[in-house]
Parts: structure tokens; sequence; C-alpha cells
């Protein structure tokens, strides 16, 4: 059955948002998420937030308990959001981010990255992905051939509209070279995740604002270039939230919101062009609320590996008269006002890992 309320509270503020979540090479989970930091907020949360800033919250114990977080970045006058790690392999974190800020009374977007080489204590400067308004939700991905690559994607609020882009370093995260990838019909594609599933060829999974649908782009040169995006058998209801890959065991794992703002799933498929998923077969992994009610936000979730037949999920859960936007309204009476990180232990179905859709 799946969970209705979850094993670990990783953190409660004043709006915590969009968390990631990753191990490194010591065991230790790494939680990253965005917090508010408005205490009197009237407006939606969502909105721009100058003192928001990006966090980093660690547990030595597979997110039993979690540390008191520390900052990853917070740029002055700079709403720091969804903050994503990955760890290279001398052990560096390596962070993506995007600000939001006002530049000639322009809203404008950023999307960056950050390093930290002390296990996440300080951090150095950020760098530019793009010079483009841009955004991020992934992490970077470390390829087979030590190139990383973030997906990143144009801002709505860019002049020239959503667009999924990629950036990529072939020098360790100090440069990086942005390109672009097509478009789905609606012109609408965003928050995309990537995932190198054999050397040299990785997978794309993108958000779609103008269906309910996922999209699906591959690349074969190291993200060099990229196909057209092609509509999976992926259906969400509610309208979608972003996705994130994961390998398991062999196994290309997808986390997702399949009903925005009431539950989470997992799912796999052993359709090699990654456009058939097991839809009538996917492991439901949690509604946010037991009568099954929408919450008032929510729907960011992302996993980690914790053993052989379990993995961790972070999300956000917000039940708060303060909505991500005006029309966004409780369905049901307000007892108490709920912010939190949260995270739960999930059992990978046993007839997932009797194969591997990864080609050997």
């Amino acid at each position: 059955m799946p969970k209705v309320q979850p094993d670990a509270v990783i953190f409660e503020g004043n709006y915590p948002a969009w968390p990631w979540i990753t191990r490194d090479q010591n065991g230790r989970l790494l939680c990253s998420f965005r917090e508010d930091m408005i205490t009197d907020r009237k407006d939606s949360a969502h909105g721009f937030s100058p003192l928001a800033k990006s966090l980093l919250t660690i547990s030595l114990n597979n997110g039993n308990t979690w540390s008191e977080p520390t900052v990853i970045v917070d740029n002055d006058q700079s709403d720091d959001c969804c903050p994503a790690i990955t760890v290279l392999p001398d052990n560096t974190l390596l962070a993506s981010y995007y600000s939001r800020f006002y530049r000639s009374e322009k809203y404008c977007s950023q999307a960056r990255v950050i390093k930290s080489t002390d296990n996440g204590t300080t951090w150095g400067d950020s760098i530019n992905l793009s010079n483009e308004d841009t955004r991020v939700r992934c992490a970077p991905i470390l390829m087979s051939n030590g190139d990383i690559l973030v997906p990143i994607y144009r801002s709505m609020y860019s002049e020239l509209g959503h667009l999924p882009m990629s950036s990529i370093s072939t020098d360790n995260g100090e440069t990086w070279k942005d390109d672009y990838l097509q478009n789905a019909p609606s012109n609408e594609l965003n928050e995309w995740c990537a995932l190198e599933i054999e050397p040299g060829k990785l997978i794309g999974i993108h958000r779609d604002e103008g269906s309910d649908y996922f999209w699906k782009t591959e690349s074969s040169d190291y993200g060099r270039t990229w196909t057209a995006p092609k509509k999976t058998n992926i259906k969400l209801l509610n309208s979608p939230s972003p996705p994130t890959l994961n390998l398991h065991r062999g196994i290309v794992m997808l986390t997702y919101s399949d009903m925005r703002m009431k539950s989470v799933s997992m799912i796999t498929t052993s359709d090699n062009r990654y456009l058939n998923w097991d839809v009538d077969n996917k492991k439901q992994c949690y509604f946010y609320r037991k009568d099954f009610k929408s919450i008032t936000d929510a729907s960011y979730p992302c996993s980690v590996y914790i053993s052989s037949s379990q993995r961790f999920i972070v999300d956000y859960e917000i039940e708060s008269k303060i909505s991500p936007s005006p029309d966004a309204e409780l369905t049901y009476k307000l007892e108490k006002e709920r912010k939190q990180i949260t995270g739960y232990l999930v059992t990978v179905p046993r007839d997932w890992l009797s194969h591997s859709n990864v080609s050997k």
C-alpha cells in the first residue's frame, strides 16, 4: 500500500521547496533545497524572494535524521533556487542552481554551478551556464568520458519563450558551452532530466506544460546533439511536474508525481526506446494526504539509492493559506500549516530487479 505520511521530516521552514538528493562517496545523503526566508509573505510563495537561499542538510544514517542546514549559496537581492548536487570522482561537490533577480527593472533568471571541495562546508564562486535567461532542475551529470552535462532550459520569462537547452563542460566544470534542443509542438518543454545509460548514450525526459505527457529525447554523442522530442505514454493528472531519472542496479527508473499535488510514483520500462513505460505496473509510493485530497503545493520528487531493494524519495509538502498561485485553493479545512521537506523510504518491486533495461 502507498504511504500516507513521510518517514522523515528533513526540514521545516517558511516555504522550503524544490529539493534534490544524492549520496557522496562517504555514504552521506545530501539533500539540497531552496528556502523562501520571508516570514510574513502574503502573495504567492512561488514569487520572487530577495532573501531566498539554497541550503544543504546531511544524513549519516540513510535519511533517519538530518543535520542543521548550511548555506550553499545566498546571492544578494537574488532568489537562489533548485540546488541539485552531483559528486565528482575526487569527492568535489558540484551543485547546479538558478538565481532569480531584477536587472534594469526586468525579471531575469540565470542557471549556474558552484563547487565545494570540503564536503559542503564552504562553497566557491558561481559560474554561469549560459548568457540567456535560463533555469535548471536536474543535477549535473558526470559522463563516462569525463565531461559534465547540465540539462538547462530557457525561462518562460525570456522574450523567446521556453526551450530545452544543455550546457557542457570539458574541463571539470571550469568553463561551459550551451546549446539548444528541439521543442515539442507546444513550445513548452522545460524542467528536464537526463541520464547516461551506456557510454555516450543519454536519454532525456522533459516536462511539457502544453500537454499532460512527458517527452523523450536521446543523444548518442555525449550530449552534443539530441533527437527531436517524442511523446511517451506517461500521462500525468493535474498538470505535469518535473521527472527525475536514476539507474538502480542497472534498471532505468523514473520518479515522478503521477497525480500532481496528490501522489508520487516510480516507473520503469523494458522498451529500449524509452517511450512506452510500464504504466500498469508502476509503484505508487505515497499520497500527500490520508484523505487523498490535493495538497496546497508539492510534487518535485527525487530519489536516491539506499539498498538493493530500497530508495529514499525527497519532496516538499506545503499545507498553507499561502498558495503557489492566486487560483490555488485548499479543498479541505486547514487545521495547521505545514511547510516541510520530507523523505519517504520506498521498496523497489521485486519483479523490477529480475531484469535490466540497460544494454550490456
